[in-house]
């Protein structure tokens, strides 16, 4: 039961990866006016463009697609560390701490807490569940 939680998880953390890749390349190319595709895609870049635009704090510099090319290399971080989780390394977990360091860097970089600070902390707990859930050692049931 431990390691289905585990796998739980860790499909978790791969899907989220996924749409944060898939999201940001969207919006790079939404950005850079490659394409238009309307609706929410149209309203989250205008919410971004006006979010940096009142930003008081940018330690880094953050330009919008350098921002959306930053949630891209978060979700290839954090897909990298949810396949180790699957596969019971132990580097997956390293990959997933990464992951997790990065989001709260973003809190840093713009000196806001904002409610994304629950994805963090759901992370963390996230990461602690597949340590737990991968901790115990694989016995096939023909050999228990």
């Amino acid at each position: 039961m431990k390691r289905l939680l585990a796998i739980l998880v860790a499909l978790v953390f791969l899907a989220s990866g996924l749409i944060r890749i898939g999201v940001s390349g969207l919006m790079i190319g939404q950005a850079a006016e490659w394409w238009n595709f309307g609706g929410e895609a149209v309203e989250a870049l205008a919410d971004t463009r006006a979010f940096f635009g009142s930003a008081e704090v940018n330690l880094v510099g953050f330009s919008v697609p350098a921002y959306f090319a930053y949630i891209g290399a978060m979700g290839m971080v954090v897909s990298i560390g949810a396949i180790g989780a699957l596969l019971r390394r132990s580097w997956g977990l390293g990959w997933l701490a990464a992951y997790t360091a990065m989001h709260a860097a973003l809190f840093v970089n713009f000196w806001t807490v904002n409610p994304k600070l629950w994805l963090v902390l759901l992370a963390v707990a996230g990461i602690g569940v597949i340590r737990w859930g991968n901790s115990a050692k694989f016995t096939p049931r023909a050999m228990r």
